[in-house]
């Protein structure tokens, strides 16, 4: 397949690595600096490089993949579904329900495969974890919980796209890493989350910038900035079938590097995972103690994506979607950003309970 890249971030760079060694050919890299862009190309044998997007939808070109901040996918990826091109678009879709909505009904009105990159659902405990959760052993799915907890914006930090409204948003934990929770426990456990309660935390909302990092007290030299987005959430769930739920989000905790955990309780079992200890399931039941699975998967981080990858390639092999894909699609990510909102409403409305309404 003939794929363009729009983006030349770190996260495009594990694309084309993946890509690359899936045997996929990378046409052309598109950035917003000429020579950042053309470097980009040349370190990865990208023949191709602009600084105009539409560049990547000329006609030897199969798919398109978006790694772009999220405020720039709407008009990306529409552009792309307009020239028929399949695309793969970094999570979230869009921040913006009915963009991410439109998107949805203009590929499948034209057949074309997406999929939106909540890759952590790919780790390869979580199809095992899945399995458990919908078989008869496990029973109701009753009681779900978990976190996500990364030091990386825990101050000093470095100054970056996510820290500006025009290209990430009004949220950050929520749509950074809550939108990879929302979708791993949709997957997991078949179920929608029906009504949201969450209270946000906004720590330091000025702060001083010198030599594109955050710091918490003046520095000499430094420029005051504000900051609006949230670094940690906590966050109430009802599901579509009664179950109940909580999720902690954190931007801002040290020693955390990239720790999602569930714990899924169903009426005759409960089962646990977390993404820093990826190959371990612990599985128990009341009268069984604890049962710990080890997996075989070894590739870690790079290997969610080259298992997402390899998922979507399949169908567009074929020309067109599946009817029931295992990988997160553009309908996924409409209601990732339905969620999301909802989050959004209610931190901002003293934590009121705010339906999901899809």
């Amino acid at each position: 397949m003939k794929v363009a890249i729009i983006g030349i971030g770190f996260i495009a760079e594990v694309h084309v690595k993946e890509l690359l060694s899936l045997g996929h050919e990378v046409v052309i890299a598109i950035g917003t600096d000429t020579e950042r862009t053309e470097k980009f190309a040349k370190r990865w044998g990208i023949k191709k490089s602009s600084i105009d997007y539409k560049d990547a939808l000329s006609s030897d070109i199969d798919v398109v993949h978006i790694c772009t901040p999220p405020t720039l996918h709407y008009e990306m990826v529409k552009d792309a579904l307009k020239a028929d091109k399949h695309v793969v678009c970094e999570k979230p879709l869009c921040l913006d329900p009915n963009e991410a909505k439109e998107l949805m009904e203009i590929a499948n009105e034209k057949g074309l495969v997406n999929g939106v990159n909540f890759n952590v659902r790919f780790h390869d405990a979580c199809a095992n974890i899945k399995d458990t959760i919908r078989s008869s052993e496990f029973g109701n799915v009753n009681l779900v919980h978990g976190s996500y907890l990364q030091e990386f914006h825990a101050l000093p930090a470095d100054y970056s796209w996510r820290y500006k409204e025009k290209l990430a948003g009004p949220m950050r934990a929520t749509s950074e890493i809550g939108s990879h929770w929302i979708d791993l426990v949709r997957y997991l456990t078949g179920l929608e989350i029906a009504e949201v309660s969450a209270s946000y935390g906004k720590f330091n909302p000025t702060r001083y910038l010198r030599n594109n990092i955050m710091y918490e007290k003046e520095q000499e030299g430094s420029q005051k900035i504000s900051v609006y987005s949230d670094d940690c959430a906590m966050v109430f769930l009802k599901f579509s079938n009664g179950a109940i739920g909580n999720m902690v989000l954190s931007e801002i905790s040290h020693g955390r590097n990239n720790r999602l955990s569930i714990e899924i309780s169903g009426s005759k079992e409960s089962i646990w995972w977390n993404s820093e200890n990826p190959f371990t399931i612990n599985r128990a039941g009341k009268f069984t103690g604890i049962n710990t699975q080890i997996n075989a998967f070894a590739e870690g981080f790079p290997g969610t994506f080259k298992n997402f990858f390899n998922e979507v390639y399949k169908d567009i092999n074929l020309g067109k979607a599946g009817s029931s894909p295992i990988y997160p699609t553009f309908r996924d990510g409409y209601i990732n950003a339905v969620v999301c909102n909802a989050i959004y409403e209610s931190a901002n409305n003293n934590s009121k309970w705010v339906e999901v309404e899809i």
